[in-house]
């Protein structure tokens, strides 16, 4: 099974997307996209929250990510 979604941010959102053995976490600023082909894609309105789910489901952020 193939997955596709795509989303137009119109205001700052991040995205913790996730399948089987992957998580990606993306940030998208107002006019920017993001496609993904993972099975589950949550999208958050507060950082905070987006960097704690991320973490939560295996997300390493590098030092720099977390500033």
């Amino acid at each position: 099974m193939t997955f596709q979604s795509t989303w137009d941010a119109t205001e700052p959102v991040w995205f913790v997307c996730h399948g089987p053995n992957a998580v990606f976490y993306n940030e998208l600023q107002a006019g920017q996209s993001l496609a993904s082909g993972q099975p589950n894609i949550e999208k958050f309105t507060d950082e905070a929250a987006a960097k704690a789910r991320a973490i939560e489901l295996g997300y390493v952020f590098e030092e720099d990510e977390t500033e």
